[in-house]
């Protein structure tokens, strides 16, 4: 799979795609803290009881055509993890371990460094730093809807996925019912109060989710 990617993406009747450039962080907007998050409206969030979640972090990082994968050092990404265990627990989700059995599995990963147009969404499944399916007991991910995807620039984004491990089908198809994408929050120009705050909008904003 190649990691810089210039894609078209045709979806619903419409062309979405982009050339602009990174402008520098003199000159950057607030664009940079959005916060994108898609779910499957098929689903009812209430059905999930139960939830684990990794207890890593990894990234998937490229520097002059150089791939590079690894693991964010632990004092950076515990916080991120636990203000994910926070808002999974105040909507009533329990948190238990990977082998009891969870309703839901949670993934999240960082990349660093990638200048892109446009990924196409799930780009990153394959890269080292990634949770695989097989690590949830299952034999792959799909996504039942048409998720968030990035443009422009993606350094430093943080993703989450939410992985459905109640509804597995025969075949070991396992479905990312959410997924949510903070852009630009890992460069160094963002506090660690930003990131959380970030992950608390986004689950603020899924008005799916148990509010």
């Amino acid at each position: 799979m190649k990691t810089k990617l210039i894609l078209l993406i045709l979806f619903g009747g419409f062309l979405f795609f982009s050339c602009s450039k990174y402008p520098p962080s003199t000159v950057r907007l607030t664009e940079d803290l959005v916060v994108y998050t898609k779910y499957d409206t098929s689903i009812k969030f209430n059905q999930f009881t139960t939830y684990s979640i990794v207890d890593s972090i990894g990234y998937i990082s490229q520097s002059n055509g150089k791939k590079d994968s690894g693991w964010l050092p632990n004092a950076d990404a515990q916080p991120i993890l636990n203000q994910i265990k926070q808002n999974m627990n105040s909507r009533g989700y329990l948190l238990v371990n990977k082998n009891q059995n969870p309703n839901l599995g949670i993934n999240v990963v960082v990349v660093k460094n990638i200048n892109v147009q446009v990924y196409y969404p799930g780009w990153y499944w394959e890269y080292p730093g990634y949770y695989p399916p097989w690590y949830w007991g299952g034999g792959s991910y799909y996504y039942p809807y048409y998720p968030a995807y990035i443009t422009s620039y993606a350094s430093g984004t943080l993703m989450i996925d939410m992985v459905d491990r109640k509804n597995v089908t025969p075949d070991g198809k396992m479905y990312i019912r959410w997924n949510a994408y903070i852009r630009a929050l890992l460069t160094g120009d963002h506090t660690m109060a930003q990131i959380q705050t970030s992950i608390d909008q986004a689950f603020k904003q899924t008005k799916a989710f148990p509010q």
